[in-house]
C-alpha cells in the first residue's frame, strides 16, 4: 500500500525531472493542504510551467486526460500523478467554466486563479511552501476564505458556494463573513451548474466531520432553495434532520414526507444510492409491521440495515420496540438458516415434479412460503421436508394448486 511519504518522495522524481531539464515543479492544492493540516493524503498533484506536450516528451509514461486545459497524467514508478501547466483563466460567462484557458510561465499566476486561499499554496519537493495568499493563516484560522473577492470567485463558478461549505464540513473550519455574504448574494447563479457536480459536492460533505454547521450555512445562506430535490424542503427540516451520508438524508425526508420522492430523480443519483434509499425506506416499514427479525436480516443487506439503524438513531424515528427489532435483525444476520434463495434445497421444478403440477402462480407462493418456513424453523432445509410441508399447505384439485396457508 503506497504510504503518503512514499507519495510525495515519488511525485518529487517528477519535479526533479522538471527541474534538471530546466523547468519548474510544485507539489499543489489539496495535497499541500491535507499535508500542512496533517490530514491523510491519498493522491498527490503537481503543477509546472512545462507545456503539454513537453511534459509528454520528458516522461515515457503519460495519459492526456485534458491536453487542452494543461492536464496531463503522468505514471510515475506505476503511481498516477495529475500534471498540470500553469494556467491563467478567461471570463466565466455561464458562471460553470472559463471560456477560455491560457498557459502562464508564472507560478504566482497560476495560484491566483483557484478557489480558496487554503487550496492556493504550492510546495517544493523539499517541502517548502509558496503561499502568496496567506493560505497557512487561514488554515491555522480554520477559515474558508477566497482567493481575493468571494463574490467574483462564485460568480466565475457558482459550483464554488456548494464547495465552500463542503470544505466547512469536511476540514470542520467556519467560513469567512465575506464569502457567507457572497453566497447569499449569489446563491441562484447555483441553477446554472450541472447537477452531477453538485451532487458529487453533497456526497463529500456528507462524509465530513461536521455536517451540522454546514447544513446550517446552506439553509442560512439560501443555497437549500437552489438545489435539486432540496428545495422542496423547508429550511427547518432540513436543519433538523441529522444524517451520516446523502443517502441517508434523502431517506429521512421521504420518510417524513412521501411526496418528496417525485423530486429524487432530479438529483440523478447512481442506481445504488436510489437502491439504498428505497431499501432502507422498505427496512423502515418492515419494522413497522412488526416483521419476524430473521426475515428481515434475510431480506436486505447487512449495509441496508446498519445505515437504517443510523437514520433511526440520529432522527429518533420509530419507537423503542422498532430500534429493539432492527438491532436483532442485525444480530441474527450472520447465522441465518440460508443466505439467498439459491441455498434452499428446492426449486420450482421440484415442486412441480412432487406435485404433478404445472408452473402458475402458485409456485411463487409456495417457494416464498417455504423459505419462510425455513428461515423461521418452521421446516428444516431438506428437500423431502419441504415438499411434505408444501404438500400439508396446498389443495390440488386436477393439477390446479392453491396453496391455502399464506405466509
Amino acid at each position: 500500500m503506497m504510504t503518503e511519504q512514499n507519495l510525495f518522495k515519488t511525485g518529487a522524481k517528477i519535479i526533479e525531472r522538471f527541474e534538471k531539464h530546466n523547468y519548474e515543479g510544485f507539489f499543489v492544492g489539496g495535497a499541500v493542504r491535507d499535508y500542512t493540516l496533517g490530514r491523510s493524503v491519498s493522491d498527490v498533484d503537481i503543477t509546472t510551467n512545462a507545456l503539454p506536450d513537453e511534459i509528454e516528451n520528458l516522461f515515457e509514461k503519460t495519459i492526456d486526460v485534458g491536453k487542452e486545459h494543461g492536464t496531463i497524467i503522468v505514471l510515475m514508478d506505476d503511481i498516477p500523478f495529475e500534471v498540470t501547466t500553469y494556467r491563467v483563466e478567461g471570463e466565466y460567462t455561464d458562471h460553470r467554466r472559463p471560456d477560455n484557458v491560457y498557459f502562464t510561465q508564472h507560478l504566482t499566476e497560476d495560484l491566483s486563479r483557484r478557489d480558496f486561499t487554503i487550496n492556493a499554496m504550492a510546495m517544493t519537493q523539499a517541502m517548502e511552501l509558496h503561499d502568496p495568499h496567506n493560505g497557512i493563516k487561514d488554515l491555522n484560522n480554520r477559515l474558508i476564505n477566497t482567493v481575493g473577492l468571494a463574490k467574483e470567485r462564485f460568480y466565475e463558478d457558482a459550483l464554488r458556494m456548494v464547495r465552500a461549505v463542503r470544505f466547512m464540513s469536511q476540514l470542520d473550519f467556519k467560513l469567512a463573513d465575506e464569502a457567507r455574504e457572497a453566497i447569499k448574494e449569489h446563491a441562484a447563479a447555483l441553477d446554472y451548474v450541472a447537477v452531477e457536480r453538485i451532487t458529487a459536492e453533497l456526497e463529500k460533505l456528507y462524509r465530513g466531520i461536521n455536517v451540522e454547521s454546514a447544513k446550517e450555512m446552506i439553509a442560512h445562506t439560501g443555497l437549500l432553495k437552489y438545489m435539486p430535490f432540496f428545495r422542496h424542503i423547508e429550511a427547518g427540516e432540513y436543519v433538523s434532520t441529522k444524517a451520516e451520508s446523502l443517502v441517508q438524508e434523502i431517506a429521512v425526508h421521504i420518510y417524513k414526507d412521501s411526496s418528496l420522492s417525485q423530486h429524487l430523480s432530479a438529483l440523478k443519483l447512481s442506481n445504488k444510492q436510489k437502491t439504498a434509499i428505497r431499501e432502507s425506506l422498505k427496512v423502515i416499514e418492515a419494522l413497522e409491521d412488526g416483521i419476524d427479525e430473521k426475515l428481515i436480516a434475510y431480506r436486505f443487506e447487512t449495509g441496508i440495515l446498519t445505515g437504517t439503524d443510523a437514520i433511526i438513531r440520529l432522527n429518533a424515528l420509530l419507537g423503542a420496540q422498532h430500534a429493539k427489532l432492527l438491532e436483532q435483525s442485525i444480530a441474527a444476520k450472520p447465522d441465518l438458516v440460508i443466505k439467498n434463495r439459491s441455498e434452499l434445497r428446492i426449486n420450482g421444478n421440484s415442486l412441480m415434479s412432487a406435485l404433478n403440477a404445472r408452473g402458475g402462480p402458485w409456485l411463487r407462493d409456495c417457494l416464498d412460503s417455504a423459505e419462510e418456513a425455513v428461515l423461521l424453523g418452521t421446516v428444516n432445509n431438506n428437500e423431502s421436508e419441504i415438499i411434505n410441508w408444501v404438500k400439508s399447505h396446498v389443495k390440488n384439485e386436477d393439477g390446479n394448486i392453491v396453496f391455502t396457508d399464506g405466509r
